[in-house]
């Protein structure tokens, strides 16, 4: 893309500052800011030296539509920027029902370019899990996978509000399911979930979900909101070694104990930006669009978090992939109706 790439963000809550500062780091500039909520966009606006403009009005002259908003509204504002001719970055979860993800799915295979857009599932652009692939072939098939996503409860825009599509498993459960998936080298062809709420609103707080794959290998994800732990990290094993990755609250990579040498390539504001994939995932969209996670295989998790839930509400038996159930339910409503 010639010239200095200019970016447009939908929405202006936390993550939307996040890949605004991600921007910066990449040399990119903030044009457009849109939101809901006029003050915090004008706020962000503000702090960027950008226009603030009506959602509808997205991507407004930029190259790239970052789609940041809460996500009943990914798959309309990701579907205005791909009419417009920006390329497009989808903020996980891609959508609500499976039937939304059908539709964007639908529309970036009929747009003529596949690569416009993708899902910012940031984790996989970051330099540990660009090790963490290279090594990954040497383990041979796996004994054990499994991956950890431990965290104070969020507290800030639509989180502080009742969540009706679903809750720590549906919000936060794509980042270990796509670096599980990512590194499984097998197709997944069932999954059993246990979910639990100390929520007002119902919506789950914790999750613990096995994932049954071809080669035999039962691959886990335990997810929480609550507490003062914050704990990301994932562990594979296999005939041959084993790799840990720890994300947070630090960041190492060991294979077979030992730590592996992680280099970084930028210098944002703030080193998590790089190590957590934010700064290449806006390069790669770019200049290197095979990197990272396309639409279908968005939807592909997605499908698997939907199975989950269902397998929730029928009291954790296993609920074959893929998943044939209702694809116009919210993954809350397939747990709980």
């Amino acid at each position: 893309m010639a010239g200095r790439t200019t970016l447009a963000i939908g929405g202006a809550g936390s993550i939307a500052v996040v890949h605004s500062l991600a921007a910066m780091a990449a040399g990119w500039r903030t044009t457009v800011v849109a939101s809901a909520g006029g003050s915090s966009a004008r706020h962000l606006a503000g702090q960027l030296d950008a226009r603030r403009v009506r959602p509808d009005q997205l991507p407004a002259g930029a190259d790239v539509l970052v789609v940041a908003s809460p996500p009943h509204a990914h798959v309309d504002l990701a579907l205005q920027g791909l009419e417009a001719g920006a390329r497009v970055l989808v903020e996980k979860p891609v959508a609500p029902t499976l039937a939304d993800a059908d539709r964007l799915v639908d529309a970036v295979a009929s747009c003529g370019d596949p690569d416009r857009l993708r899902v910012a599932e940031n984790l996989l652009h970051a330099p540990a899990w660009r090790r963490w692939r290279s090594e990954r072939p040497a383990l041979g098939q796996l004994g054990h996978l499994s991956a950890r996503a431990l965290q104070p409860a969020p507290d800030w825009g639509h989180f502080t509000r009742r969540l009706t599509s679903g809750g720590v498993l549906f919000d936060l459960g794509p980042h270990p399911i796509a670096l599980v998936l990512e590194t499984a080298s097998s197709v997944p062809t069932g999954v059993r979930a246990e979910l639990e709420s100390n929520r007002d609103d119902g919506a789950d707080d914790r999750a613990v979900v096995e994932i049954d794959l071809t080669t035999g290998t039962v691959a886990t994800v335990e997810l929480r909101w609550g507490g003062d732990e914050v704990a990301w990290d994932v562990q594979a094993a296999g005939p041959d070694g084993s790799l840990r990755l720890e994300l947070l609250p630090n960041l190492e990579l060991t294979r077979d104990g030992h730590p592996l040498e992680l280099v970084r390539r930028h210098d944002p504001v703030d080193p998590r930006l790089e190590d957590l994939g934010y700064v290449d995932q806006l390069l790669d969209l770019v200049d290197d669009p095979d990197i990272g996670q396309d639409v279908a295989t968005a939807r592909h998790v997605l499908e698997l978090i939907c199975a989950a839930y269902a397998s929730a509400g029928a009291g954790g038996t296993t609920v074959p992939l893929p998943f044939t159930g209702d694809r116009r339910a919210t993954p809350m409503q397939l747990w709980r109706d």
